[in-house]
């Protein structure tokens, strides 16, 4: 999940300044060989070779003055094309972050940010879809589902399509996020979609017209026997007051048990998920624990002005792609027993990201601490463990049963709701006739 500071973060206030962060990323981008020199060309040596000397006189590498002696050599002497000294440092972040070798530390172009902090207003110029997180087996983006009355939608793309190009650039290989970035752009312009429909043997084309959408965070209804649905999409600054007022509707509805749908939620913001589990945890009970990279832990506590349960039994719904903050929520409603968890355990996103502006609109998103379950359990996955958070009742689904619109995950969940409904009921009543 990301932790949004305005202002300086506290981040940088450890570093002390731009000028000491810019030092961080020289001395990495050595390492990583982005501005590696090259010792021997094609044919043997180099054809000229000048100042091998190293400044002063072989002693421990100052960042800051290697870097512009490389950049300014670059300018006066490289014989082809230079780069822009913002692409060239942009680079240098780059060859940084990938020594980490953390594939949540990342740097964000100006664009990129952009998008990230549109989605955590919920608000921005695209189609109108919701994807999948990660791409599917043969390397496709699959939409998960368009949002009611969007651009994608009233074009005809449904649930389950895939989309195998962008404006006729194929999106195997690509990162969901690098596909993100193709497919948003300036309302009133046309995107090209090739999609491949898994009940199809052919693929359509579809050109959409991009609009401002208004990502519809949280959706809710009521099902049978006064069982309500809520589910959640994302943890971004609309959130909690959505669950709060969709959960207040559904019990002016007379609402007995509710389920929470973070199926394919793939987190948020740090703060949005310890209000979210504030509403179904009682009071001052742990939400989360967060360690950071000093090894101090903060343990957070719900609060309890926030609290609406307790009325009623509650079943939360997860999967394989519920991420981060929805692994945070599931997480402590497990710990704290106010719910039953169900469907199958979660990705194993156990580290939190800190945000921190650039000049120029960039920013880097770097892994600054990480976060255990109120009981203390780690979930993040490596290469010792799988992670996640175990359901407490595993039930899985086909991608043909999604795909037909099946979901035997929910059916299960209401069907232990009523179960648990009914047994609360004849509990009170034994208990009045004694």
């Amino acid at each position: 999940m990301q932790q949004n500071r305005n202002g300086e973060s506290a981040l940088m206030k450890r570093a002390g300044a731009f000028t000491a962060f810019l030092t961080l990323v020289i001395a990495a981008s050595f390492t990583a060989g982005v501005f590696a020199p090259e010792l021997y060309a094609q044919g043997g040596y180099p054809e000229g070779l000048f100042n091998l000397r190293p400044a002063g006189g072989g002693r421990e590498l100052d960042p800051v003055s290697t870097y512009s002696r490389v950049l300014n050599t670059v300018r006066d002497r490289y014989v082809g094309d230079v780069p822009t000294d913002t692409k060239m440092t942009y680079s240098a972040i780059h060859g940084m972050l990938k020594t980490l070798d953390d594939p949540y530390t990342r740097f964000l172009d100006k664009v990129e940010y952009t998008q990230l902090k549109e989605e955590n207003e919920g608000e921005f110029e695209a189609i109108g879809a919701q994807l999948a997180g990660s791409p599917t087996k043969e390397g496709y983006v699959q939409i998960v589902k368009p949002l009611p009355k969007g651009p994608a939608a009233t074009a005809g793309v449904i649930r389950g399509d895939m989309i195998t190009n962008i404006d006729g650039k194929s999106v195997v290989g690509m990162t969901v996020d690098q596909a993100v970035k193709l497919i948003r752009g300036r309302a009133n312009t046309v995107v090209r979609l090739t999609i491949k429909r898994p009940s199809e043997n052919k693929t359509r084309e579809f050109a959409i017209t991009r609009a401002p959408v208004e990502f519809e965070v949280v959706d809710h209804s009521m099902k049978a026997g006064d069982i309500g649905y809520v589910s959640l999409a994302q943890f971004n600054q609309q959130a909690d007051v959505k669950i709060k007022q969709a959960v207040q509707d559904l019990e002016r509805q007379g609402m007995k048990g509710l389920v929470l749908d973070l199926r394919g939620n793939p987190g948020g913001l740090l703060e949005a998920a310890i209000d979210i589990v504030s509403r179904f945890v009682p009071g001052n009970h742990g939400a989360v624990i967060i360690v950071e990279s000093g090894g101090e832990r903060d343990v957070r506590k719900t609060d309890a002005s926030k609290y609406l349960g307790g009325r009623w039994p509650l079943v939360v719904l997860v999967n394989r792609t519920s991420a981060s903050a929805s692994e945070i929520v599931s997480g402590a409603i497990k710990d704290n027993k106010a719910g039953t968890i169900m469907g199958t355990t979660t990705f194993g996103k156990g580290l939190v990201q800190t945000v921190v502006p650039l000049d120029g609109g960039s920013a880097c998103m770097i892994t600054t601490a990480k976060y255990l379950t109120p009981s203390g359990k780690d979930i993040n996955r490596s290469r010792v463990q799988r992670g996640g958070v175990e359901p407490d009742v595993d039930v899985d689904v086909t991608e043909e049963e999604w795909i037909k619109h099946k979901d035997p995950q929910l059916s299960k969940a209401i069907e232990l709701l009523h179960q648990q409904i009914a047994s609360k009921s004849s509990g009170g009543a034994r208990a009045q006739a004694r």
